[in-house]
């Protein structure tokens, strides 16, 4: 983790979780302080503990494309942080909202390294937040964030974005995760699925398929012994289902969010995998 300072910085990788948001009716503005319901509540109070997705972008009045196949999120934790995501890494830091501004204490961002339009956009972001831009909220156009020739407008992700279901759902893994470095499937091998019924985990490695039972309480499963078939596959695909297996087994935490899982292993690995 390092810190970022008041000027766009390069920054790096990670994997967040993040959580659900509702958008209230009340917004911070520089407006004349008549409009009432236009004024932000102390310390913008409404907006702790939820989260917002990005749902369109202008600069210079004219539109601005995300890389293709990313999601830009905040959000505001109720330890008074926010948590911004790109599509590569997670930054974040200490935040004031008071006075209709967005202002970061020492953002700070993981440094996992990403191909290069996506490490540009993380820059793009960690810019903008240290810019301190202004912030409105309201229930028609949900959350608008200003700074200078840039606004980006936010809806509740909860709305935007609902939770998938975790049991019943296919999931098709999209990144490998090992500490701070993550990969995606490599070209040519099958990706690994996995599905949890109430009972058991059914995996398909790329190569091999088996199913093992599990315990779920409190975002966690407890994985019994994975039995798979044993079939040889290439090199590369045996490399993957070593992987999974290794993160398939004893106590993970589970995330959903959205259309997204999470699978940690104490190990520091990880399977980040999308619904079908």
């Amino acid at each position: 983790m390092r810190l970022l300072g008041k000027t766009p910085v390069r920054v790096g990788l990670l994997v967040l979780v993040l959580f659900a948001a509702t958008a209230c009716g009340a917004r911070a503005t520089d407006e004349p302080a008549g409009d009432a319901a236009r004024q932000p509540a102390p310390g913008g109070e409404e907006l702790w503990g939820k989260q917002y997705v990005l749902t369109k972008a202008t600069v210079d009045g004219k539109p601005h494309t995300l890389v293709a196949d990313t999601v830009l999120s905040l959000q505001f934790t109720d330890d008074r942080r926010v948590v911004a995501n790109a599509g590569c890494n997670t930054m974040g830091g200490p935040l004031s909202l008071d006075e209709g501004r967005v202002v970061v204490q020492g953002l700070s961002t993981t440094e996992m390294g990403c191909p290069g339009p996506l490490d540009e956009q993380d820059d793009w972001l960690a810019g903008f937040l240290d810019s301190e831009p202004t912030w409105q909220l309201t229930e028609e156009s949900g959350l608008t964030l200003r700074a200078g020739r840039t606004e980006l407008l936010l809806t509740d992700k909860a709305v935007a974005e609902p939770a998938r279901p975790l049991v019943g759902t296919l999931w098709t893994m999209d990144t490998l995760i090992d500490g701070e470095t993550a990969s995606s499937t490599t070209a040519g091998v099958p990706p690994a699925t996995v599905r949890f019924t109430e009972t058991e985990v059914e995996v398909f490695t790329g190569c091999n398929s088996g199913s093992a039972g599990y315990r779920f309480a409190s975002g966690q499963a407890t994985i019994e012994q994975l039995v798979l078939t044993r079939k040889a596959c290439s090199p590369d695909v045996m490399r993957q289902e070593q992987a999974v297996v290794g993160v398939m087994s004893g106590t993970v935490e589970l995330t959903v969010d959205s259309d997204m899982l999470t699978i940690d292993h104490p190990s520091g690995k990880g399977l980040r995998l999308r619904a079908e």
